[in-house]
């Protein structure tokens, strides 16, 4: 191909739906021109934008001397294989979003810049002479200091300052400070692969693991989707490393998602006990210059272990072998703005794109994903049995309804409580709100605190005394009276904060620790409960979600749901899914060592069938019974579905938009699809913006996708559309 027919087609961070063409510069090298790779080029008024080179063609939708030319070339390589490159584009495409924002979503902040990417050398800590001979009870004062410097002396050889920062977040200025008191040093070298070195196991396989793990490795050269549904408690993390053992021998990656909140060091440090071998972590709370080193050990191949969060399925791998979703039902899968794309959907694709297995964790499989084993898209894997001597917790439904409560806990709960404590076991209360109470009202004129934002109540915090909106985060300093009539307020509703309070009057011996957002805000506080909770420092655990999912903790043996009620009477058709998917996640917190558990339920609706067929069926039987109502009433897995979202400071603004965008859907599509609109969120009112969406719906997704493209067209250029913020939701999964 010569220079004057050689069109690169470029894809650029835009809202624009659509690559840019590009002439090769005067200096450029076209046989050096390599899809992948990242070059800087103008772009509109701006003069040095960067782009990466997607397809090179010798064809254009504009005359040639109306094409730019490309300033440089950043990279003197490819950055991104083709076949990744056609993996993002198709992503895009799916989804229907901007080609540049997706390609540039799955780099690191650092090279979505004119910036190199440099061989990077690895920093590592080792103790001094004076570190040698000192014992870290001296500086016991500083406890983040003295857990690291501790951390470094039990290694006994020098440690990486990776490592340290995943099992230690934000651990810089305890490492400097360490270093200024002469006790460590940091060095620099080369960063070398580690040679593959796998540990036995600890644990002896049951029947149904060493079956799941059979029928896994008979398919591991081909594009399978697996469903490991099992038990909490059953062993699926030992599955998933009895597969990645002959998969890494064979010198292939394994990439594996976690939940947001089950990234946690523990877990990472147990596929390091594991697999002596390069890991690489991909989370938020890395710094720019960690997630660029990770995300090159991955592209390259060194790391053989790619362990992170929703973002971490678009890390290029050089040689993949194995896909692995734990909690594959988690609602934190789905991004909830921008690109709005499902991390377990595309984790399917992409194994089957590059024909290898995907395995799908659950205790409580989405109802996709159950439809999709029952039409056997998918080979379901059960674990009937929690591993070794663990037995599935007995329940105990308490109707609370005219009974004794102390505060939001009822008598009956607190002599549970009581026997648990005697016995020397550990105590779990859940309960899915923060804050102390959930709104602040007037008895006597019926005045109500509220978010001026989002016009629903505040939450009282009573830690900070402050009143904080859970949805758009304001805050203010707490008020005792009423605006309106003078009168004193009345706290209603319980939070997390309450029912620390009222545990800690009723059991003052007990050590008692709240594990929610607030207090865990600090990067490495979460870490610090988890191991006070192994050392059995904890007698009571108080928490929400944060605590409900993939821990192990095998000296509870009560779990309490302090209030079960929540999400019964939702009008999102998934709540019920929801809720019975939360509801036995934290049941199976508890009995999961040699002792057995009990799972207490407070409840005002002891006879609401959800409670009934879960405790008495399991979730798999409630499953079907919720397959069955989609069915009927025609909604996914049934149904596909697409939100177009429209927000604006005046509603009626999002009413007209999304009225509009209706007429012009119904007009291109001849009524081929179920419309419905204008819908007010759930949530009406968020951060001072009202939100209304248009929800479509279609039995075929060939159907409901093939008409979106040349709508979104029309949805640009709308004059109505200019006043309001608007995104589409292709499967989504939130209708707050």
């Amino acid at each position: 191909m010569t220079k004057k027919k050689c069109i690169l087609r470029v894809a650029i961070a835009s809202p624009l739906r659509r690559l840019f063409d590009y002439l090769p510069s005067d200096s450029s090298d076209i046989e050096s021109l390599h899809p992948g790779m990242r070059v800087s080029v103008p772009f509109g008024r701006r003069k040095d934008v960067t782009g990466i080179i997607v397809s090179i063609t010798n064809e254009s939708d504009f005359p040639q001397h109306k094409l730019k030319k490309i300033n440089y070339t950043i990279d003197t390589q490819a950055l991104l294989k083709v076949k990744h490159l056609d993996f993002l584009v198709w992503a895009s495409n799916y989804y229907h979003y901007a080609v540049g924002e997706v390609i540039f979503s799955a780099l690191p902040s650092w090279l979505r810049k004119n910036n190199e990417l440099e061989e990077f050398k690895e920093s590592v800590w080792r103790l001094t002479e004076k570190g040698v001979a000192t014992d870290p009870n001296i500086i016991k004062r500083a406890p983040k200091q003295a857990q690291i410097f501790n951390f470094i002396q039990q290694s006994k050889v020098a440690v990486n300052e990776s490592e340290l920062n995943s099992v230690y977040p934000k651990s810089k200025q305890s490492l400097l400070a360490l270093e200024k008191k002469g006790l460590i040093k940091k060095e620099y070298r080369d960063s070398p692969d580690k040679l593959i070195s796998i540990n036995k196991s600890p644990f002896t396989l049951n029947k149904a693991q060493k079956t799941a793990i059979k029928t896994i490795l008979d398919s591991i050269d081909c594009a399978s989707t697996f469903l490991l549904d099992g038990l909490t408690g059953s062993g699926k993390t030992e599955v998933y490393m009895s597969i990645m053992e002959p998969v890494i021998k064979a010198n292939k990656q394994c990439l594996i998602l976690l939940p947001e909140i089950g990234l946690t060091p523990q877990q990472i440090q147990r596929f390091k006990d594991r697999f002596e071998v390069d890991i690489a972590i991909q989370h938020s709370g890395l710094s720019d210059s960690e997630r660029t080193k990770y995300w090159q050990d991955a592209k390259s191949g060194k790391a053989k272990i790619i362990l992170g969060t929703r973002s971490a399925i678009w890390t290029p791998l050089a040689n993949p072998g194995l896909y692995i979703i734990d909690e594959e039902h988690d609602l934190s899968y789905k991004q909830q703005d921008t690109f709005r794309y499902s991390a377990r959907d595309m984790l399917i694709i992409r194994a089957s794109r590059d024909k290898v297995p995907a395995v799908l964790g659950s205790a409580t499989p989405s109802l996709e994903t159950l439809h999709n084993a029952k039409k056997e898209r998918f080979t379901h894997l059960i674990l009937p049995a929690r591993a070794g001597e663990a037995k599935p917790p007995r329940h105990r439904l308490l109707d609370v309804r005219g009974k004794k409560m102390y505060g939001p806990i009822s008598q009956l709960l607190v002599d549970e409580i009581s026997e648990h404590l005697n016995n020397k076991n550990q105590v779990l209360l859940f309960l899915n709100r923060r804050g102390y109470a959930a709104h602040l009202y007037c008895h006597h004129c019926g005045w109500k605190v509220e978010c001026e934002r989002c016009e629903l109540p505040y939450t009282y915090h009573k830690s900070k005394n402050l009143l904080v909106c859970h949805h758009c985060d304001s805050q203010k300093r707490s008020i005792k009276v009423c605006a309106e009539c003078g009168e004193e307020l009345l706290l209603l509703g319980h939070g997390t904060e309450r029912i620390e309070e009222v545990l800690t009057e009723l059991f003052p011996k007990a050590t008692i620790s709240r594990i929610d957002r607030d207090t865990t805000r600090k990067k490495n506080a979460m870490n610090d409960y988890l191991e006070k909770i192994h050392s059995g420092e904890i007698d009571i655990l108080v928490g929400t979600q944060m605590l409900a999912k993939g821990h192990h903790f095998p000296n509870v043996t009560l779990t309490g749901i302090v209030d079960a009620d929540r999400g019964l009477f939702s009008t999102d058709f998934r709540a019920s899914e929801r809720l019975a998917q939360l509801f036995m996640q934290v049941s199976g917190r508890t009995g999961r060592g040699s002792k057995a558990g009990t799972v207490v339920v407070q409840t005002h609706n002891p006879e609401h069938p959800l409670f009934r067929q879960l405790i008495e069926h399991g979730y798999n039987n409630f499953s079907e019974s919720l397959l069955q109502e989609r069915k009927y009433s025609s909604l996914p897995p049934y149904a596909h579905m697409a939100f177009l979202r429209a927000e604006a400071h005046n509603a009626n603004d999002a009413k007209r938009f999304i009225n509009d965008a209706m007429k012009q859907l119904s007009f291109l599509t001849e009524n081929a699809l179920q419309l419905f609109g204008p819908i007010p969120a759930i949530i009406e009112k968020r951060s001072g913006r009202y939100r209304y969406q248009l929800i479509l719906q279609s039995s075929s997704r060939k159907t409901l996708h093939s008409y979106l493209d040349t709508w979104l067209d029309y949805l640009d250029n709308m004059k109505t559309g200019k006043k309001v913020r608007w995104s589409l939701d292709i499967d989504p999964q939130d209708m707050a």
